[in-house]
């Protein structure tokens, strides 16, 4: 059965091919212009439909440009956001004005950050460089030739990675493996915490065969942090989990391993949750079961206090740990 399916999608993933190989090769011919900016542009992406693990790694560099004080903007397109064209994140926006991710970019970096979305992203970067902002994040920016780029990130999951996949609709790639020479950077995420020297080797000798063989391969996991109260006094050991993230399983495994848990809801990547839903889950909770979620989850719960603020509702915070003594903050 698998094999008449792909027989019938390959050439669907052919025109794919054919089109994104002839907008790469247009740029690399020099007849469609990248735009120079004094702005350096970090550009952390992947190659993969859906979560690879840019989110963590955007701000994995966030927190050492905090660390080194330097003044930086994270620009994002606001995936699902319900308005459109330029916005610098304020106080007043939320997941519904600027989208999720950069909702949570804004609420951890605001004060030493600014946060923008644009569909245009040269908007942004033009406002970057007349402000003279020295450093620019550029979320999911892989697929976007418009803008030279200082440093190419390119973000791929060990549990899927970019090298055994195919170009959709056959699998979930964006563009064809061999755009992996683009990055200056490759990063394999979600790693498992005691990989070894023979696992990293077999992922490096793979991934080379596509990208540059001179760029670094690192690999990385993810570390989970103490639970942060949003609603609600202590954390129980009941708990019902949520999540609406792309590839949730991860922080199943890890709530399931800390909490007695005795509901877990699993919804679609960047859902956008209703008052129904909301009210579903609250009708689980009690003084004995709390609800805990993703960060990326939870700066869209927040907006429900009416609801659930008298429960006691938690999210899970995380951050990327690099293996084999070999960090990203090494090249930036």
């Amino acid at each position: 059965m698998e094999f008449f399916k792909n027989i019938l999608l390959f050439p669907l993933s052919q025109i794919v091919r054919f089109f994104t190989s002839l907008r790469n090769f247009l740029y690399e011919l020099g007849i469609l212009k990248r735009k120079i900016y004094k702005t350096k542009i970090i550009s952390v992406g992947n190659l993969i439909m859906g979560g690879a693990g840019k989110t963590p790694a955007v701000e994995y560099i966030s927190r050492y440009f905090l660390k080194k004080n330097i003044f930086f903007s994270i620009i994002s397109r606001g995936y699902k956001r319900k308005t459109k064209g330029f916005i610098i994140a304020s106080e007043n926006d939320n997941f519904r004005s600027i989208g999720d991710e950069p909702t949570q970019y804004f609420n951890k970096f605001k004060s030493h950050s600014k946060v923008m979305v644009s569909e245009d992203r040269n908007i942004a970067l033009k406002y970057c460089d007349d402000n003279n902002i020295d450093y620019v994040i550029m979320d999911d920016a892989y697929q976007n030739h418009s803008f030279e780029k200082d440093l190419n990130i390119l973000v791929s999951s060990y549990n899927k990675p970019f090298f055994d996949d195919y170009i959709f609709p056959m699998g979930m790639l964006r563009e064809s493996r061999k755009s992996a020479n683009r990055a200056n950077i490759l990063i394999f995420s979600d790693c498992p915490e005691y990989m070894n020297a023979g696992q990293r080797s077999i992922f490096t000798n793979k991934s080379l065969k596509y990208s540059n063989n001179r760029i670094p391969v690192l690999f990385s996991n993810t570390n989970y942090l103490n639970p942060i109260k949003i609603f609600g006094s202590k954390l129980c050991k009941k708990v019902v989990t949520i999540s609406s993230i792309a590839y949730p399983k991860k922080f199943f495994d890890y709530v399931n391993s800390e909490y007695d848990v005795i509901k877990q809801i699993e919804f679609n990547d960047h859902h956008e949750y209703t008052e129904n839903e909301v009210h579903s889950i609250k009708d689980i909770l009690d003084d004995n079961i709390s609800l805990i979620m993703t960060e990326k989850d939870a700066v869209k719960i927040c907006e429900f206090s009416n609801i659930l603020g008298p429960y006691s509702v938690y999210y899970i915070p995380i951050k990327i740990n690099f293996l084999f003594k070999n960090k990203l903050s090494e090249y930036i």
